[in-house]
C-alpha cells in the first residue's frame, strides 16, 4: 500500500481496540444516544453516506487504507466498496445505528453496536440484524473511517 496502514497492521489495531475496549472504565465510554461524540457523528455520516450511495461523502470520509468486512465474510478495500454502491451493484435500504457505544483511545475511536440491513446485491436481497465494529481515526483531513466491521445476529428459528 502507498502510505498508511496495512491491512494486517489496521486488523491488529482492532484487534487491539476491540480488547482494550472489553477492558475500558465504565467513564472511559460514551452513550451513544448522547449524540455528543464526534467519532459517533462519523459513524452517522457513514450510515448515511452508504445509504445514500454517496460517492463524494465516501471518498472524503473514508480513510484511504479503509477496509470492510461484510457479515457475509467478504472483504473490501476502499475503492472495491464504492465501486460496487457507485455502480448500483450493491444498494442498501437506510441503515440505522442502534444500541451504540462509543470508546475513545487518543486519535481514534471504536464504535460498536447493531443495526438491521436490508441491502440487494447481484439481485439478492440480504436482510437481517448485525452487530458492528467501525474505527474512526483523526487524520489531517479531519476524522475518517479506517475499518468497519459486521456480524450477522442468528436470528432464531
Amino acid at each position: 500500500m502507498k502510505s498508511g496502514l496495512s491491512f494486517a497492521r489496521m486488523s491488529a489495531a482492532i484487534f487491539f481496540l476491540f480488547f482494550a475496549a472489553a477492558g475500558a472504565q465504565a467513564e472511559n465510554a460514551k452513550d451513544g444516544a448522547s449524540g455528543n461524540s464526534a467519532a459517533l457523528n462519523a459513524a452517522e455520516r457513514w450510515a448515511t453516506a452508504v445509504s445514500q450511495a454517496d460517492i463524494a461523502g465516501l471518498n472524503t470520509l473514508l480513510h484511504p487504507d479503509y477496509m470492510h468486512v461484510h457479515a457475509t465474510a467478504l472483504v473490501e478495500s476502499k475503492a472495491k466498496f464504492i465501486e460496487a454502491l457507485q455502480t448500483g451493484a450493491r444498494k442498501y435500504d437506510p441503515i440505522k445505528i442502534e444500541d451504540s457505544n462509543v470508546r475513545e483511545f487518543g486519535d481514534a475511536a471504536v464504535i460498536s453496536g447493531k443495526f438491521v440491513l436490508k441491502a440487494t446485491t447481484r439481485d439478492r436481497v440480504i436482510e437481517g440484524v448485525n452487530r458492528f465494529l467501525l474505527l474512526v481515526v483523526r487524520t489531517p483531513n479531519g476524522l475518517q473511517v479506517a475499518s468497519f466491521q459486521a456480524t450477522a445476529i442468528p436470528q432464531p428459528k
